[in-house]
């Protein structure tokens, strides 16, 4: 494992910006988890039609740089690779000899990730977060989006995928890739277990974007007024979300659920652990999930769960949860049923350590494995 400093520059399609503060922010956690050994300069370029010209803003914390660049947006695809390029030609101004490249998120900027590796002279790294190797997905994209993908991928010299389902997935189109496994990593310090107060009222708990195609808030939704049609009334579910809700806060009251459900939101990360702590079990209701680091921020405050099968709760011990089906709103009624009857007896200890699976610790370990085999 290496010991000396090294310089990482870490590239992704996903990072918060001043546009899109919440985007990748676990790209950015793992940026600041590097950045606890190594030296770490984040380079991001970001278009938006509110800009007129190239701005660069930086920021500096310990060992961490941050260099996010603006640009005016272009509408055709050869306008904006173009302008991607002159942005990230922009941010490398100074930019110090680089030991390893890291890339997250092949699109849109995965040729952008080309350019750099050639720019930098480097070995390079990717990890892969994004839904569009699924067989759904895949068969919904471009033809330009799938040559971008492809093209990018015969260049990455090393790769890694978030999860096993992740994996599985990407080498149905790749099948000769080498893939190995990289998780996100959650701060088991802040996520912790907390004894829960026993109340008559069963507290359920949602955190996601809830994008209706990929989140299925709908169904949850759906679910809490097949109970409350039974006449099932002692329990409420919080959904909170870094995105606008107001169309499933309108949805729940015309279902007459507005003492069922409530809604909340943005939350900084170190503000979440409470919600988990506080709650009987939390929902994850997806179609899809590459990873789903609330799965393991729940399971390291010793929640249970009940989800679809889908990232890291695709094959759900029941010592973690209860899993539910997709796109079924009677079988989560049922499993929410449960819970609030007691039906099922959960160790809170057992449901933590496989949250600490995903700890910074062990990710950090497993990165400065990574890192030793690339970097003298």
């Amino acid at each position: 494992m290496p010991q000396e400093k090294i310089h990482v520059v870490l590239v992704s399609s996903w990072y918060p910006n001043k546009y899109q503060p919440f985007v990748g922010n676990f790209v950015q956690r793992q940026a600041i988890l590097l950045a606890t050994i190594h030296q770490v300069t984040v380079l991001h370029t970001v278009s938006h039609p509110d800009e007129t010209e190239f701005r660069l803003e930086k920021k500096v914390s310990g060992n961490l740089t941050e260099l996010i660049v603006y640009h005016p947006r272009k509408k055709s695809p050869v306008s904006k690779y173009a302008m991607q390029r002159r942005a990230l030609k922009y941010s490398l101004e100074g930019v110090e000899a680089t030991d390893l490249l890291i890339s997250h998120v092949i699109l849109p900027k995965g040729l952008q990730f080309v350019e750099l590796k050639k720019e930098l002279k480097c070995p390079w790294v990717h990890i892969e977060h994004g839904s569009y190797f699924r067989r759904e997905y895949w068969k919904s994209l471009s033809f330009l989006q799938k040559t971008l993908i492809r093209r990018t991928m015969h260049r990455i010299e090393h790769f890694y995928a978030v999860s096993e389902t992740l994996k599985r997935e990407i080498l149905e189109h790749f099948p000769q890739k080498e893939i190995g496994i990289l998780p996100n990593h959650i701060d088991t310090d802040l996520f912790k277990f907390a004894p829960k107060k026993e109340t008559e009222i069963k507290k359920f708990l949602h955190i996601s974007t809830l994008e209706e195609k990929t989140k299925n808030p709908q169904g949850m939704i759906d679910a809490c007024k097949i109970l409350f049609d039974k006449g099932i009334l002692n329990f409420h579910l919080t959904i909170i979300s870094d995105e606008s809700t107001q169309k499933w806060e309108d949805y729940a009251i015309s279902l007459k659920l507005d003492n069922q459900i409530s809604f909340d939101g943005p939350f900084d990360w170190e503000d979440l652990p409470q919600w988990y702590q506080q709650s009987d079990a939390f929902i994850l209701n997806s179609h899809y999930e590459t990873f789903s680091i609330v799965i393991a921020e729940s399971w390291a405050t010793g929640t249970p769960v009940l989800s679809t099968p889908v990232g890291i709760a695709s094959k759900l011990p029941t010592s973690l949860g209860l899993q539910t089906k997709a796109n079924d709103p009677e079988n989560l009624a049922d499993a929410m049923e449960s819970i609030i009857k007691n039906e099922h007896t959960y160790d809170h200890e057992t449901i933590r350590a496989s949250g600490e699976k995903y700890s910074a610790d062990r990710v950090l370990e497993q990165l400065q494995e990574i890192i030793a085999l690339y970097v003298d």
